[in-house]
């Protein structure tokens, strides 16, 4: 994995990039705010409190939700842009759901400067963001299983939805974990995977928006 130390910007004043907190019945929330590529942009919103225009919310049933901001319209970003946070988050893929984003400024997309999609753009504006946020959701659930083994997290590794414990085969699930690593510092150095290491990205991988649509398609014929 790639050692990623968060930007200087961003380490400096976290809160304006990560904020992580815990939701009514003791879920994960994990919000994160994607600057505007312009410099204008980016000053501007360095100076207004921290706004998250995107946020993963990790249930205690073990469900993963993703805020989407670009438009499914047949090219896939429903699917593409959610692999992009679970291969670094090692959630199950089969409990990942996704959900629109309303219309707002803060869902403004950061490489077109308008809340907008097109030019390719959705996978390129969320690949570094989603998967440093899936990152840190990794290491906050993997440090909660820790704390609460009372053992060394490099003893411990995310994958499938889980935080196993090899010494001890212990094991936790994410929806578990999720109020204690709600209450957990958000790390300022996270782990990247090398490409060598995807699980997902790059896999042909069922599509998130394929059964909803061939039910909805099942329906209108029938009526």
């Amino acid at each position: 994995m790639n050692d990623l130390t968060l930007p200087e910007s961003i380490d400096q004043g976290r809160r304006r990039f990560l904020k992580v907190s815990a939701v009514a019945g003791g879920g994960l929330l994990i919000g994160f705010h994607l600057p505007l590529a312009n410099r204008a942009g980016a000053a501007e919103a360095a100076e207004k409190d921290f706004a998250p225009n995107a946020w993963i919310h990790i249930d205690t049933n073990d469900t993963v939700t993703l805020r989407v901001a670009s438009s499914e319209m047949g090219q896939g970003v429903y699917t593409a842009i959610p692999m992009l946070l679970a291969e670094e988050l090692e959630c199950n893929w089969a409990r990942i759901k996704v959900e629109m984003a309303p219309a707002s400024k803060a869902y403004t997309n950061p490489l077109i400067g308008q809340q907008l999609t097109g030019g390719s753009t959705a996978v390129r504006a969320f690949w570094t963001p989603l998967r440093q946020a899936g990152a840190v959701g990794r290491e906050l659930l993997t440090r909660a299983a820790a704390e609460t083994w009372k053992v060394k997290p490099d003893d411990c590794r995310a994958e499938n939805g889980v935080v196993l414990h090899k010494p001890s085969q212990r094991k936790a699930r994410y929806g578990e974990l999720a109020a204690k690593a709600a209450t957990l510092p958000v790390p300022t150095e996270v782990f990247l995977k090398e490409p060598g290491e995807f699980k997902l990205i790059g896999k042909s991988t069922p599509r998130l928006d394929t059964p909803l649509k061939s039910m909805a398609a099942l329906c209108s014929v029938r009526t």
